[in-house]
């Protein structure tokens, strides 16, 4: 799993290969403190389906900054 510090984010984040092998798919989870809490949330699903798995994971990582932009 690849890490990456987004601010005061951290993004974790890796692709999966589909069972048939055919595609890749991305997940990223993402932690980060709310005062004295720490928080996180995950940022899954076929979105799109991806030939490699560089691709993939670019992917959901712009997918999870795209989030913490948006919504915290």
């Amino acid at each position: 799993m690849n890490e990456h510090n987004y601010g005061t984010h951290l993004i974790k984040f890796k692709a999966d290969v589909t069972p048939d092998g055919t595609y890749w798919i991305g997940k990223a989870h993402v932690q980060y403190n709310h005062g004295r809490t720490r928080r996180c949330f995950e940022v899954h699903g076929p979105a799109e389906k991806f030939d490699s798995k560089e691709a993939a994971e670019q992917h959901v990582l712009g997918m999870a900054k795209t989030l913490i932009d948006n919504f915290i």
